[in-house]
């Protein structure tokens, strides 16, 4: 992305509200698009022709319209095909005015940080895993990244790399790079064991300015369990201290599904999905969300049905190489 680019749409995420996908306009995979009073954009990037845009645009909402018309004159010009990636509920209208199909992949989850806490029935599970980490000596420490030490920054990247978290994969939901500085008011949530060393690492983006969005976190392999759990607490109180409203935690995919009965029609999807879990994990990641009883809006691919093949290989390409 240029320079000039990267600095009017950085610009725009203050004026993006409280949309947790925000921050990842500038993930350097992507390329954006303007409306014309340069209000908002879209980040996309183009794969195999298709040119794919990620999340809702960022910016002045009544300028959203102007930046996906000036996406879709852009496409037709170039030739692309078209699709988005985790499309919002607010955007979406203006997508399927484009003629493109919307499907619904999952839901966004959001901390409201005034009305959550840890008591309560519901909260067990949550509560005891918080509970786990203080009572194997784990301590944790908030800082913002532009304030983090040399030494720090280090531990870091070591627990980056041998956690095996790729700092270049991604695409809608992941920025990854650590420091390069675009995110200066980043916060980190860092998590030690008894004996000092760092066993975990929660980066958060703004998102707007009464926002925070998980990045990737890190964990190392023998990390005390609840650890992640742990982070998150911290970093929803550490908010709601310091003026935040919103933090997002992550992106659930399926979640109704795996909530489904057993006989009905989704509860045989959930079926389907277990058969590729070993892979892809998302059982574990529904049951580790959940926990947090904070499921939120809808998010959605579109696209053109003759086009399903075609994009699936596009959008997993985008999104895990």
């Amino acid at each position: 992305m240029p320079c000039s680019d990267r600095a009017r749409v950085h610009a725009l995420l203050e004026e993006s509200g409280a949309d947790p996908l925000a921050p990842f306009a500038l993930h350097p995979k992507k390329s954006h698009a303007f409306s014309p009073d340069g209000k908002a954009a879209i980040g996309y990037a183009v794969r195999l022709g298709v040119a794919v845009a990620a999340g809702d645009p960022v910016g002045r909402p009544e300028s959203w319209p102007g930046a996906v018309d000036a996406f879709a004159v852009l496409a037709r010009e170039q030739g692309w095909r078209t699709a988005v990636l985790g499309a919002g509920e607010a955007a979406l209208p203006l997508w399927t005015a484009q003629g493109l199909r919307a499907v619904p992949i999952g839901r966004d989850v959001v901390v409201h940080t005034r009305e959550w806490s840890l008591t309560g029935r519901r909260f067990r599970n949550l509560r005891q895993a918080v509970r786990r980490t203080h009572n194997a000596g784990v301590t944790t420490e908030l800082v913002r990244e532009s304030d983090v030490p040399p030494d720090v920054v280090g531990e870091v990247q070591r627990l980056r790399r041998n956690s095996g978290r790729d700092g270049h994969r991604g695409f809608s939901m992941i920025h990854g790079r650590w420091f390069d500085g675009d995110h200066p008011g980043a916060l980190l949530a860092l998590a030690r064991d008894r004996g000092g060393r760092l066993v975990a690492a929660q980066r958060y983006l703004p998102a707007g300015s009464l926002g925070l969005s998980l990045d990737v976190p890190l964990r190392a392999g023998d990390a005390p369990n609840g650890v992640d759990e742990r982070l998150v607490a911290d970093a929803v109180a550490w908010g709601r201290g310091h003026g935040v409203e919103h933090v997002s935690l992550a992106f659930a995919p399926f979640p109704d599904v795996y909530e489904a009965p057993r006989g009905s029609l989704a509860g045989l999807a959930a079926l389907a999905l277990h058969a590729f879990d070993p892979v892809i994990r998302l059982r574990r990641l529904h049951r580790y969300l959940r926990k947090f009883h904070a499921f939120d809006q809808r998010r959605f691919v579109l696209l053109r049905p003759r086009q399903v093949l075609r994009v699936a290989v596009v959008l997993v390409w985008l999104e895990f190489c």
